[in-house]
């Protein structure tokens, strides 16, 4: 198999502007988190790595499913990692598969290159939708009873943050202390 080195690194250029825009220019603006935008790049070009390794040389599919049962075994289980994140995370996925597989059409590359970036910034715009914000609180003297009572639940996260509650999920009840940790998402 000839590698064109020269198409490589087009397709190296293309997929580092886009990731760059991507993670930089769309998700770090608006989210501020410099882990996760830098997790989005550095995530992006491992996989793109693999994918132009696997499509330019004779990469066996035995090897393919090798590496990919490899990394299936890297979880995000133990991080808690929210909704938004993980679709910014699947958008960086889609980028190095995309832009690893080599089309040789480029206009057709930056076509689907741009449908991923502009369904991003339409869709994570805060013209769209409302801006709102996660955050982790404990509440105390909350009984097994009162846990159930979703509007009391609300009315305690209202009271201390005086903002509209959109929702709240509960990650830990603790018996003995009547405790409950949760995430609440709440209108700006």
């Amino acid at each position: 198999m000839i590698i064109d080195y020269i198409d490589v690194l087009r397709d190296l250029a293309i997929n580092f502007v886009f990731i760059v825009i991507y993670a930089f220019l769309i998700y770090y603006r608006r989210h501020h988190d410099r882990q996760m935008a830098i997790t989005l790049v550095m995530f992006n070009m491992f996989l793109f790595t693999i994918i132009i390794t696997m499509t330019t040389t004779e990469f066996n599919m035995a090897s393919g499913f090798a590496l990919f049962a490899m990394l299936s075994i890297i979880s995000l289980r133990s991080v808690n990692i929210s909704k938004i994140e993980v679709a910014y995370l699947f958008g960086a996925i889609t980028l190095g598969l995309i832009n690893g597989i080599s089309l040789g059409d480029y206009l057709v590359l930056a076509i689907v290159n741009s449908i991923v970036i502009l369904a991003a910034w339409v869709v994570d715009s805060p013209w769209l939708l409302k801006p709102s914000i996660s955050i982790d609180m404990t509440l105390d003297n909350i009984s097994i009873i009162e846990l159930k009572d979703q509007k009391l639940i609300r009315s305690k996260i209202y009271d201390i943050y005086n903002l509209p509650v959109l929702g709240y999920t509960v990650i830990k009840y603790n018996c003995k202390k009547q405790t409950v940790q949760l995430t609440a998402e709440l209108r700006l």
